[in-house]
């Protein structure tokens, strides 16, 4: 009787678990990307829709809308690509397929460069929540990367702070439609090796990567170390030359200066970069 009672109890546990992962993915409408400068056939913009909806479902962050029934109501409505500046008609578009978000996708091509670019549209208002873009060499390159694309496109739904943003970093500040995310240690060094670590890294893929500004750094400080989303006590570089020690927050000049007035770098410093992305 009590092994059944317990049979009981975890099936019904199992199924409020899985209603309740259900309540908190939205309902996404994935329209067929749009061609640009010829870059790739309908075929393949058809093939690499199909495959990004797979892998849009893999991040189970949403569920998607019937990709059939939904090339119908595009065509009902004779929505044209133009037709995604005007809100009104991406409004109705999202209210016809019975969906909350809407995916719209592009493949371009800009001279001898390739391009995937993906955004997530709020139905209701048809603002941007969340963006994602990835640069390829050739077609056979496009399906190697679709899995970390779609979990870009995603990235900037439902964020908070300490997940993980689309270039790898930790999320240290949101507000409204702006979100940043700082990057692993990179390294140690003086203040003018410090900008160049961050000028050169490109987590993610990402080349938006820059040093903190000295309020930035303290946001990291605030919102990461103080609640121990990251370890360690180490001085880190700002871009105004300021250093922040992650021990106790306090920030003090990064340089100081011989007898005869000339500055120079104190001992080295670490680093870590951050970016602004997705939520536009």
């Amino acid at each position: 009787m009590k092994t059944k009672i317990t049979i009981l109890i975890l099936a019904l546990a199992a199924l409020f678990c899985s209603a309740a992962i259900a309540q908190e993915q939205k309902v996404v409408a994935v329209a067929t990307f749009d061609i640009m400068g010829n870059a790739v056939t309908q075929d393949e913009a058809d093939a690499i829709t199909e495959l990004f909806i797979t892998e849009l479902v893999s991040t189970g962050k949403v569920s998607v809308v019937d990709r059939a029934n939904f090339d119908k109501i595009v065509k009902e409505m004779k929505f044209q690509a133009s037709d995604w500046s005007d809100s009104a008609k991406t409004t109705a578009l999202g209210n016809a397929a019975n969906a909350q978000l809407i995916s719209r996708g592009q493949i371009i091509r800009l001279g001898s460069k390739l391009y995937l670019s993906s955004s997530i549209i709020d139905a209701k208002n048809a603002k941007v929540l969340s963006s994602a873009r990835e640069q390829f060499n050739s077609l056979d390159d496009v399906f190697g990367l679709l899995g970390n694309f779609a979990k870009n496109t995603v990235a900037g739904l439902s964020l908070k702070i300490g997940d993980i943003g689309p270039g790898g970093g930790l999320v240290f500040y949101i507000e409204g439609n702006k979100s940043y995310e700082v990057s692993k240690i990179l390294g140690t060094g003086t203040w003018s090796w410090a900008m160049q670590m961050c000028k050169n890294y490109r987590g993610g893929g990402y080349d938006d990567w820059y040093l903190p500004t000295k309020d930035e750094l303290n946001l990291i400080y605030q919102n990461l170390r103080k609640t121990e989303k990251i370890s360690g006590n180490d001085y880190y570089w700002s871009a105004s030359q300021l250093v922040q020690r992650f021990s106790d927050g306090h920030q003090s000049n990064g340089y100081y200066y011989n007898p005869y007035g000339r500055s120079y770098s104190s001992d080295s410093h670490c680093v870590r970069a951050v970016r602004l992305f997705s939520r536009l």
